[in-house]
């Protein structure tokens, strides 16, 4: 399924630390099975300090970031194996992980040595468009992450390797934040396209049409409209991009999902969030207290056949040791 966070927007967070003098690397392989690194960033003293007016001011020697996006929530599963990677930075030789990332060994970082003796110098940031509620909420006692003083920002202090997530539609909308409220949704992306627009705020404004005409298209196109009805007062340098931007209309209505596309897209996710309850209520029904690693297996799985097979056998079995909860590469998101 398609996410929002497409090379275009990498690349643009790739660059945002470069321009401050920071060196980056995306996508760093560190387990073959595990996915990639979206991004890895070095920071000296001095860059922790430039970036004390950020959103990133909790960036340490090294830090992963993650991206999730809106067909891609960070779910207990996720954030294992975004844990692992980021543990993985320590573990593999620098040979290999030059050739995993097919960049020169002097744009690495730091050798796997300086990596595994400095844990302590390591951040993880993850930055969720959807808002991790079970992992917020429900199971705060589980995963002890806390509010911080910054709206939409939370941190997990608790472990080595501190784990941050941001929420941009929670953010303030304050220059520090302003290059992650493109990843916002809603009223709060309304709010931001609007101010962009007033100020003249193009680099951002440009961010935002990119990312925002796939995460939340009704947004984007609402406020533009708007501009031609003359209900915005707008920054005189905003018109010859936005007129560019109309010019351009069959180009970036590509990048808006068809409504059948949205349409198939959210029956999908709600059979199988009714399948996966249906299997977890029957199992709790039959055989008692379901352990959290094989409810966690249950909710990864969006494999629609294989949650049937399991129900199927929740049914007949005698008790869970005799169920088979093998699962194939492809039932797996």
């Amino acid at each position: 399924m398609a996410q929002p966070f497409d090379d275009t927007a990498k690349v643009y967070y790739s660059h945002f630390f470069e321009r401050q003098g920071m060196r980056a690397v995306s996508q760093v392989e560190v387990f073959s099975r595990s996915r990639a690194i979206d991004l890895v960033v070095e920071c000296t003293e001095v860059d922790q300090a430039k970036l004390q007016q950020t959103t990133f001011e909790h960036l340490r020697r090294l830090n992963a970031l993650e991206f999730k996006g809106y067909h891609d929530p960070l779910t207990p599963v996720d954030l294992n194996r975004i844990k692992m990677r980021a543990w993985g930075l320590g573990a593999i030789d620098d040979a290999d992980w030059a050739s995993k990332t097919d960049v020169a060994r002097e744009t690495i970082l730091l050798t796997a040595q300086e990596i595994a003796e400095i844990p302590s110098q390591r951040t993880v940031t993850i930055i969720c468009v959807i808002r991790p509620m079970k992992i917020l909420d429900s199971l705060q006692h589980e995963f002890h992450f806390i509010r911080t003083n910054e709206q939409g920002v939370y941190c997990n202090n608790g472990r080595e390797i501190p784990i941050w997530i941001i929420h941009p539609t929670e953010l303030e909308l304050k220059p520090k934040n302003y290059p992650l409220l493109p990843l916002a949704r809603g009223t709060k992306l309304e709010q931001f396209i609007e101010l962009c627009l007033q100020q003249g705020l193009l680099e951002y404004l440009q961010l935002t049409l990119d990312i925002g005409l796939v995460t939340d298209p009704d947004v984007i196109w609402r406020k533009i409209l708007e501009v031609y009805g003359m209900e915005l007062t707008i920054h005189e340098e905003t018109w010859p991009y936005i007129d560019e931007f109309f010019r351009k209309v069959p180009e970036a209505m590509q990048k808006v999902p068809t409504f059948q596309e949205a349409l198939e897209a959210s029956e999908h996710r709600g059979a199988v969030h009714n399948q996966q309850q249906t299997l977890l209520l029957v199992l709790r029904h039959r055989f008692g207290v379901v352990p959290n690693r094989l409810s966690q297996l249950i909710e990864a799985t969006y494999d629609l056949g294989q949650l049937a097979q399991w129900l199927e056998q929740a049914l007949d079995a005698n008790s869970l040791g005799a169920m088979d909860f093998a699962i194939q590469t492809s039932a797996k998101k």
